[in-house]
This record gives structure tokens, C-alpha cells and sequence, in this order.
């Protein structure tokens, strides 16, 4: 006596070519995950303006902070140096303004404060 088995046969409602399908969605999650990691990086900055704090001299009731701004030449760009203590509550600030007409200022500026900062920086510059 011989006994035979049958092939069995594919569930309804599966297709061949799945691995295809998962691989179109992989690389369109990817892509995706990238162009919002993009969008995050850039959040809150205006682009083609560079902000950098260079060093920051620290008294008991002022902070001398000394920056560059770097932008487009014909540009005219305003930006917030302020002083932060411990917990990052601002003691003093004020808006500086970078003229058009150089496309890099170094310049230094002199916050005075109630108290003793533990920090300065530069920041928040966009075109006037």
C-alpha cells in the first residue's frame, strides 16, 4: 500500500513577493526618519546665520561675554547675548545688532547682573 501527500495549498489572501513589499516600506520609513531628523536639526535657526560664543569673563555682578556672528554680507542680523545662573534663569540680557555690510563681527559686550552667572552665550539671531 502507498500513501501520497498532497501539497498543501496557500492560505487565501497571501500574495508571493512580500519580501519585496516589506523592503519599498523599509526604505520609505528610513527615508522619512532622515527627513525629519533634518527638520529637527535645523528647528529655530535661520540659515546662512552662525552664532558662536567665544569665552565669557564671569564677576560678582557683571559678565563680559565675547562673540562672532558669521552671515551673508548684505544681511542685517540681530541677535540676544544674555547672562544664565545655575538653574538657567536669565539675569540679564540684550540684543545686539551685526550691521550689513561685513559678512563676520567679533565683538564683546558687558551684561550687569544682580547676582553672580555661572554662564553667557549668544543666541536667537535672525534678519532684522
Amino acid at each position: 500500500m502507498t500513501t501520497s501527500v498532497s501539497k498543501t495549498a496557500a492560505p487565501a489572501g497571501t500574495r508571493r513577493g512580500g519580501r519585496f513589499g516589506l523592503v519599498v516600506v523599509g526604505l520609505l520609513s528610513a527615508l522619512m526618519a532622515v527627513g525629519m531628523g533634518i527638520l529637527a536639526a535645523h528647528t529655530g535657526q535661520t540659515p546662512g546665520i552662525v552664532p558662536q560664543t567665544i569665552a565669557y569673563d564671569i564677576t560678582d555682578t557683571s559678565v563680559k561675554i565675547t562673540f562672532t556672528v558669521a552671515k551673508a554680507k548684505g544681511d542685517d542680523v540681530r541677535c540676544t547675548v544674555d547672562a544664565y545662573d545655575t538653574d538657567f534663569a536669565i539675569l540679564a540680557k540684550k540684543e545686539v545688532s551685526v550691521p550689513a555690510g561685513k559678512s563676520s563681527v567679533k565683538e564683546t559686550e558687558t551684561l550687569t547682573t544682580p547676582r553672580r552667572a555661572t554662564g553667557a552665550r549668544i543666541h536667537d539671531c535672525r534678519k532684522a
